[in-house]
């Protein structure tokens, strides 16, 4: 059996201060409390990002030299997969 093609969707790059970037993850919170759903626009190009109720959720924290990378990525599928917990402190 083939695996399914990655399609890329969104990909987006900027530089942003560390308050603007936790103004961007607050909207974010905030629109998926709300409606379940959030939207990027670039441009005039709306994206709507709208997960299931049940997210696999990965955080990932490298160090490579100077530079410093923390990641958050959250997937969901169909059907019933129950992820891992972790509490942030």
């Amino acid at each position: 059996m083939q695996k399914p093609m990655t399609e890329v969707i969104l990909k987006h790059k900027e530089r942003q201060s560390v308050a603007e970037f936790a103004a961007t993850l607050e909207t974010i919170a905030e629109k998926l409390k709300e409606n379940g759903e959030f939207t990027f626009v670039q441009g005039t190009e709306p994206t709507v990002v709208s997960p299931s109720e049940q997210l696999k959720i990965e955080y990932s924290y490298t160090k490579k030299g100077d530079k410093h990378s923390f990641e958050i990525e959250f997937d969901w599928y169909t059907g019933t997969e129950t992820p891992k917990k972790m509490t942030i402190e």
